[in-house]
Order: C-alpha cells, then structure tokens, then sequence
C-alpha cells in the first residue's frame, strides 16, 4: 500500500508539473500574432512604365512619404485636354459629371488616370474604405516627391530612397467638404497605412515617415492640417509599428 501510494502521489506530481511547464507554451502560441504578410490585402494596378523609373538592383529604401489625392480638379479644361480615352471612357462608365464630382472625388481609379496624364506616381493608394492598391513596385522610383528635401537630415532628391503612398483625401482650403480630421481621413485608412508601414518595415529598413509638405514646403500641402500624425510616427519621424 504505501509503495502504491508514494507511485500514485509521483504520477501525480509529474502530471501537475506537466501542466505548469506546458500551460506558458500554450499561453504563448495563442498570443502569436500572425504574420503582417498574411493580414494585408493589396491590389495589384500598375501604373505605365513612362510614369516611373524602373531600377536594376536592389534600391535602398528607409523613408516613406505620405500624400493625399483626389479628383476634384477632374473637369480642369486642361487636364481634360491631356486626359487619355480610356479615362474618359472610365468616367462615363461610372456616370461621372461636373454635379456629382463630389460623390466620385476619392475613386483612386480616377486619381490613376490623373497621374497617368501628368506622368508622375506613387507606390501606393489607400482608399477611403481602406483597400491599398499598388501602383509601382518598392524597388522601382516613382515620381511622387519632386524637389525635395529631409526635414531632419538634409537629404534631397526624396524619390531615391522613399516609398510614396496617397490617401484619398483633400485639403480644406481646396474642399469645403473637408472640416474634422474624420472627413479628412477615414479610420480605415489609418489602419490600412499602419499596416501598410508595419509591412514594408519587414521588407526594407524603414527609419521615417515624412509628409509631402515637410519635404517640399511652400511647395506641397499634403497630407495637410487634419492628418494626425501621432497615428503612424513618433516626434523623431520614426514610425510607431517597426520594432
């Protein structure tokens, strides 16, 4: 009886440590987030080869540059006059006129027609429901910043080490519409460039995250005075979610 006894108090001792070494692990494996790849969605919509510059090798990347867009100015007489048929065509298709142009100002397959005509681009688009749309490869150099120049260490000529990413939004002195920072920007939208960021920090060595108007000032007024920036960077233009 008492050889039985000290086996069973044995068995028991060792199921009950079992259980604490075990229950951590399980703890932990629950708590696993999954991976950032895995979460995000991504269109794939390319802009033409004569709106970029296409780079062999490998580009090294560490700033992201945060714009905003719409097609506000679509019935512009000049754009209009440098607009493809295949624009046109997309905005008759949707129904598109000078009274409703507010309904459709954040449709980024407008705003793709836009850089289309000017022949400038960003890598990516985020829209007001949050889809993020990729025009140019991360590799390749769009044409988003223009002159510019790092408001924290001085380097110029942004496009050649940034990834440019437009949020469909406008500025309030161009779109009355435009008053609180909620009809600015959508709470998907946030989310979505949070993640967006948190992935390409995976990808490349992402230190910054700057506004197209802190590169180019006097110039450019995107992302604007509603775009809250504590969102996705912290005070040294560093971004919140790269650890």
């Amino acid at each position: 009886m008492m050889i039985k006894s000290a086996l069973t108090r044995a068995i028991t001792s060792i199921s009950l440590f079992s259980l604490v070494a075990l229950a951590p692990l399980t703890i932990l494996a629950d708590q696993e987030e999954a991976p950032v790849e895995a979460t995000l969605k991504i269109t794939e919509s390319p802009l033409p080869d004569n709106c970029y510059t296409a780079i062999e090798g490998e580009r090294e990347i560490d700033t992201v540059v945060v714009h905003y867009a719409s097609a506000i100015n679509w019935f512009n007489a000049g754009f209009q006059n440098i607009l493809s048929d295949e624009g046109k065509e997309y905005a008759e298709s949707i129904g598109l006129t000078r009274e409703n142009i507010h309904d459709h100002k954040y449709d980024w397959k407008l705003v793709k027609y836009i850089f289309e005509s000017y022949k400038v681009s960003a890598h990516y688009a985020i829209g007001r429901d949050g889809e993020i749309v990729r025009f140019v490869d991360d590799n390749d150099r769009a044409w988003h910043a223009g002159p510019s120049k790092m408001p924290n260490d001085g380097r110029e000529r942004v496009n050649n080490f940034s990834i440019g990413i437009e949020l469909m939004s406008s500025h309030p002195d161009d779109d009355k519409t435009v008053v609180t920072h909620e009809d600015a920007y959508t709470e998907e939208q946030y989310t979505s460039l949070k993640k967006l960021i948190a992935h390409l920090c995976s990808l490349h060595d992402i230190k910054y995250v700057v506004g197209h108007d802190e590169i180019a000032p006097g110039r450019k007024t995107d992302p604007g005075p509603l775009f809250l920036w504590e969102r996705v960077r912290n005070e040294d233009y560093s971004p919140v979610d790269c650890d």
